[in-house]
């Protein structure tokens, strides 16, 4: 019996006695129980030189044992306060019984009022039927809004050697903590914790790589994503897991519970044995131990831990659906959920997750993650988020039954590309038939129009401006591969030749003629002004010291002048048509980790609501496998470079 349910007047008075009763012994039990086990070693217990052998997986430094036991004392404490709040509501419902029995008159039900001492969280239980969260208000009336962080996942949620929070998450919730005017507690959580934290109003937001999902959004409310994520799986060197078909029958995949590794695999993979933790810290240690032939876990994650402890790789850096992660709330709780949504907006406009990346994540991850992973805005639709990638693999493909998928492409490396897919396709039940084009404008009205499924071409910024540009209702369905811009040799070897008045003949289209002024900026030939970056055209030149003309011609024709102009700037599919070589020939090019190279990533696009087909999500699906990658890499000498 809680405060907050009915008391029958009808029930017998003893009834009544001995459930609040009942409740003062059990608790009164529990808590010589526990505070006996934590101060006798060998009964079951922890000293604390066992507690510093329990926080100490792989026998590291000192420090790292000193945050796991400021960890425990803080759960000692919490165990305290709410064995101390049950033995008070056990004595509160017995007077509450007793109150409620003796101004009982014809056997009519009252619901018991809260009582004064209850927690927050108890009390939006209580007072408020099916409510179990705090509003917007009354967040701000208390002062403090609790906020489920982890402890222990390093570099998202985890408390540093003086005992700090840190991490993405963290870096996060204090600008949450420092906009709405309020302190901040943070509660460790595990993550098959999340969902109950906010079914009972533990904690008002959960950030914690909280990955959106159907059943998850069943029960808790997600705000808008702050960022991308796939699932991933991390093995030994020495036997890398590369597909799960490698996995045996007596073998083990870790997994921590209540994470989407433990979903998807239970549901699309239920032969294979899970061996299932509830912390990420003992889901380490017997990962490490060599319990299980590999570790599933968020691909943020295991790439995280393949970079910061040698001998491990990640040999399945995507499986299943490309997902994000987002705060969730409370079901039902608008007012929270409604700040929280404008707010990620607001930060959108000033980049802060691409911010909080590089003060969390970028010692972790390097520079090559960072616009693949950060979602600014929530919109995941744009640039920074390239890809809608699903994961390679036949776990993924739905067999076809002789359905022809009909693909506009560029010559090269489009094409070629595609060729090396029709066999595996083929065995998928597919038919690849590609169709070539010289141009960029055709590829994009073929599939408008529905005569082709899709194209294999072009980038997001093109695509974006193309909408735009002729009302047109293409998608990105998934990124392949990106081609660093290059400026090749005219009638000039060298940038160092470069004369007064001498010609650059450069690509006329809107996004490749920004990208190619970019470059001649990068290399100190010309000046654009402020602001000017991906919309650039020569109008924006600001300072031009060798007077330079440029050349502006469709992309398929400017290497078709190259012996009547001193350079040409083009894309590496047109480099490697002329007989370029990006990494042999160019005198200058875009860098592997540059903002344009990322943002350029090559898509298949196809026309609005046909990227979840099962053909169109096939056809990603392979040329995202290994298999493409190889040949890609094997093939093009750094033109052409497979995107991650």
């Amino acid at each position: 019996m809680k405060p907050g349910v009915w008391i029958t007047c009808h029930a017998p008075e003893n009834d009544v006695l001995k459930t609040g009763t009942e409740m003062i012994i059990a608790w009164e039990t529990k808590a010589r129980a526990f505070f006996m086990r934590r101060r006798r070693p060998g009964t079951g217990g922890s000293s604390p030189e066992d507690r510093k052998e329990e926080y100490h997986p792989t026998n590291g430094s000192p420090d790292r044992w000193q945050t796991g036991h400021r960890i425990r004392e803080k759960e000692e404490d919490n165990m305290k306060k709410t064995i101390l709040t049950k033995l008070f509501t056990g004595i509160v419902t017995l007077t509450l019984g007793v109150t409620a029995l003796t101004g009982c008159g014809s056997g009519a039900q009252q619901p018991a009022g809260t009582d004064a001492g209850t927690s927050a969280a108890e009390s939006a239980v209580q007072g408020s039927g099916d409510k179990v969260y705090r509003t917007l208000d009354e967040i701000k009336a208390d002062g403090t809004i609790n906020i489920g962080v982890f402890s222990d996942k390093n570099p998202f949620g985890y408390v540093d050697e003086n005992g700090e929070y840190q991490g993405y998450d963290v870096y996060f919730a204090e600008r949450i903590g420092k906009d709405l005017g309020l302190k901040i507690n943070y509660v460790s959580t595990e993550a098959a914790s999340r969902v109950e934290y906010l079914e009972t109003g533990k904690v008002d937001i959960v950030l914690a790589n909280f990955t959106v999902t159907e059943e998850r959004a069943q029960k808790v409310d997600f705000a808008l994503p702050y960022m991308n994520v796939a699932l991933g799986v991390v093995s030994h060197e020495d036997n890398v897991i590369t597909s799960l078909d490698q996995v045996g029958p007596d073998d083990q995949i870790i997994v921590i519970s209540g994470t989407t590794a433990e979903t998807y695999l239970e549901k699309n993979n239920p032969e294979i044995k899970l061996q299932k933790f509830d912390t990420y810290a003992t889901a380490k240690t017997s990962f490490e131990n060599g319990t299980g032939v590999a570790w599933a876990n968020d691909n943020t994650e295991v790439i995280a831990y393949s970079l910061e402890n040698k001998g491990y790789v990640v040999g399945i850096p995507s499986l299943g659906s490309q997902d994000t992660i987002a705060p969730a709330v409370s079901k039902g709780n608008s007012t929270l959920l409604d700040w929280l949504n404008e707010e990620i907006k607001t930060l959108g406009k000033e980049n802060f997750f691409h911010a909080d990346y590089e003060a969390t994540l970028l010692d972790t991850y390097g520079a090559d993650y960072e616009d693949t992973l950060v979602v600014e805005g929530g919109e995941t639709g744009s640039a920074d988020t390239a890809e809608a990638v699903p994961a390679a693999g036949a776990a993924d493909i739905v067999p076809g039954n002789g359905e022809t998928i009909k693909v506009a492409a560029s010559p090269t490396p489009h094409a070629e590309i595609l060729e090396q897919a029709v066999p595996i396709l083929e065995k998928y039940g597919y038919k690849l038939e590609i169709v070539e084009f010289e141009d960029y404008v055709q590829p994009n009205l073929v599939v408008e129009s529905g005569e082709l499924d899709a194209n294999y071409f072009q980038h997001i910024p093109y695509l974006d401006s193309f909408n735009e540009e002729k009302n047109t209702h293409l998608v990105n369905a998934g990124g392949i591969h990106y081609e660093p811009f290059g400026i090749y040799p005219g009638t000039k070897k060298s940038l160092d030749e470069i004369a007064d008045g001498d010609s650059i003949a450069v690509p006329n289209d809107t996004t490749n003629e920004a990208r190619a002024l970019l470059l001649l900026q990068d290399n100190g030939l010309l000046k654009l002004k402020d602001g000017a970056d991906l919309t650039a055209t020569v109008q924006d030149i600001v300072e031009n010291p060798k007077n330079i003309k440029f050349v502006e011609l469709e992309a398929a024709q400017v290497p078709r002048v190259v012996k009547e102009v001193a350079y040409i700037v083009l894309n590496g599919n047109y480099a490697l048509e002329a007989g370029y070589s990006v990494g042999k020939d160019s005198i200058a090019r875009e860098s592997s980790d540059s903002v344009a190279a990322k943002t350029y990533v090559n898509i298949i696009a196809v026309k609005e609501g046909n990227e979840a087909s099962d053909k169109i999500k096939a056809l990603v699906s392979v040329l995202r496998s290994d298999e493409i990658k190889k040949y890609i890499t094997d093939t093009y000498d750094g033109a052409v470079v497979f995107f991650e």
